[in-house]
């Protein structure tokens, strides 16, 4: 009797959650939203669930299944998905920002931790400038070439010495170490980057679970991580602008890293010193999230093709480096192992949120709340990639006949760096970072072999491990790690020629 009356706040509160819980995310799926939603084999949960076991697959078959719009009760969110190159055109260039608006996802997505610079006037319109000027001018992207060139020199010489090292781990390190001097300078990384490169990873690892969507950060162990790593994040960048800030003059000679840029491109850096560290913790993920694992799954598909090894080794001995980085524009070669690799694990969803109901040209509503494209369910589209299974950067060459990156670019079919007004400010940087710096870098001085991590069949076009959609955002690691082995050349691949 005791025990019952003890336990019966605990059944009613139980009572009262789960009451609430059927309401909010199991409500018949039914009236005026012509949209259908996904078939699934399980009732209520059968989206989330197969969703969650497999994304990639689930959206390419629900496209079959349904159409190219349909919605998905993914439990922390409904999505309406709109897949496909006309889609892609609509929700990327077409929807004007106040009906399907990319910076409310930005804010919502981010938990309640992002919202002081979004709402701050003016910055917006600043923010973007500084990311024009700061990352694209042709000058600077050379600057930073410069400095991943130097960061992966020593990284690499530190692999050198290791009987292996874990790829999927150890390029995530080096590519947040080259951004964070990119970002932040090198004397921000000498000083601190051994302490926020796991803080990163933790942050993007929290910031994915579902609890964390549903429920108070504090509540959950994921949220008290995501709050943590974020506090100590920004915590460390705003002390950084202080003390930049006490002596502007001095960093606009000394700085060229992306935070100077941002605090010394006009006048007006004290009005706007609240926004700082939002904005540069934001850009460490963001520039991070996709790169590392492209630069990962590339080198593993690349030491999976001996073929395709020999022809990127081919370009870079043809092309030796240059005022301190390797000249991309006569490298078609790695753009189309860059963009093949994108093709296949990059941006599964392009989240927008619509603050009211939106009715397409073609007359279909689509309802309040999360609308999504997802370029790689669109480029496994095998009317539009011929195999689209199949890892073959052949495909996007200027010459190929049917793929060339320029027509799939033009036509809404490859996406990968967003599209018209939504384009990613931080394509160039990219292609510096991989393309002019880290993949030549290592295959012109190094060889490299696969140690262990790899089994025959396994993953996309059989490369060995399968991704893990489950823990990271952007680009998934692999469901295990892949260690390889790199042994220095004696002579290198662009003194052969010599």
């Amino acid at each position: 009797m005791v025990f019952d009356t003890l336990l019966s706040p605990y059944v009613a509160i139980g009572t009262i959650f789960a009451t609430f819980v059927c309401f909010r995310f199991f409500q018949p799926f039914g009236g005026r939203n012509a949209i259908p939603w996904a078939k699934t084999s399980i009732p209520f949960l059968g989206g989330a669930v197969e969703y969650g076991t497999d994304p990639v697959k689930f959206l390419v078959e629900q496209r079959k299944k349904v159409g190219d719009v349909f919605r998905v009760n993914l439990i922390v969110m409904k999505v309406t998905f709109v897949l496909g190159a006309k889609w892609n055109r609509w929700l990327l260039k077409e929807a004007k920002e106040e009906e399907v608006s990319f910076w409310e996802a930005i804010v919502s997505m981010h938990c309640g931790l992002i919202n002081t610079s979004f709402y701050h006037p003016g910055w917006l319109d600043r923010s973007m400038k500084a990311l024009s000027g700061g990352m694209n001018r042709p000058a600077r992207v050379d600057k930073y070439s410069e400095g991943f060139i130097q960061v992966a020199s020593d990284v690499f010489s530190k692999w050198e010495r290791q009987p292996s090292v874990p790829l999927f781990v150890s390029g995530s390190d080096l590519l947040l170490r080259a951004n964070m001097t990119a970002l932040y300078g090198p004397r921000f990384v000498d000083r601190y980057a051994t302490e926020l490169i796991p803080i990163v990873r933790s942050f993007e690892r929290a910031f994915v679970q579902p609890l964390t969507r549903v429920l108070p950060l504090w509540a959950t162990p994921s949220g008290r991580e995501l709050l943590r790593a974020y506090r100590r994040l920004k915590q460390v960048i705003e002390a950084e602008v202080n003390m930049r800030m006490k002596d502007l003059d001095h960093w606009k000679k000394e700085g060229d890293d992306y935070m100077t840029y941002l605090l010394t491109m006009d006048d007006k850096a004290e009005d706007f010193f609240d926004c700082y560290g939002e904005h540069l913790m934001i850009l460490i993920s963001a520039s991070h999230v996709n790169t590392a694992g492209t630069f990962s799954w590339t080198l593993i598909h690349l030491l999976r093709n001996p073929d395709m090894l020999a022809e990127f080794e081919e370009e870079i001995k043809a092309n030796p480096r240059v005022n301190g980085s390797y000249p991309i524009k006569n490298m078609p070669f790695s753009e189309a192992c860059m963009r093949e690799t994108g093709r296949l694990y990059t941006n599964l969803m392009m989240m927008r949120y619509i603050p009211q109901d939106v009715t397409t040209p073609e007359g279909i509503i689509i309802p309040k709340g999360w609308v999504a494209g997802s370029p790689i369910a669109t480029q496994q589209d095998p009317e539009l990639y011929d195999q689209p299974e199949k890892w073959d950067p052949r495909r996007f060459l200027p010459n190929a006949s049917t793929s060339s990156y320029s027509s799939k670019f033009r036509n809404n079919e490859f996406v990968q760096f967003g599209y018209g007004k939504h384009a990613c400010l931080g394509e160039k940087i990219t292609h510096a970072l991989l393309r002019a710096s880290l993949w030549p870098e290592l295959i012109d001085n190094y060889h490299v072999e696969l140690v262990d991590g790899v089994v025959d069949g396994e993953g996309i076009d059989g490369v060995g491990v399968k991704p893990n959609y489950r823990e990271n955002m952007g680009t998934p690691f692999g469901v295990r790690e892949v260690n390889i082995k790199i042994t220095k050349r004696a002579i290198r691949l662009s003194d052969q020629n010599a």
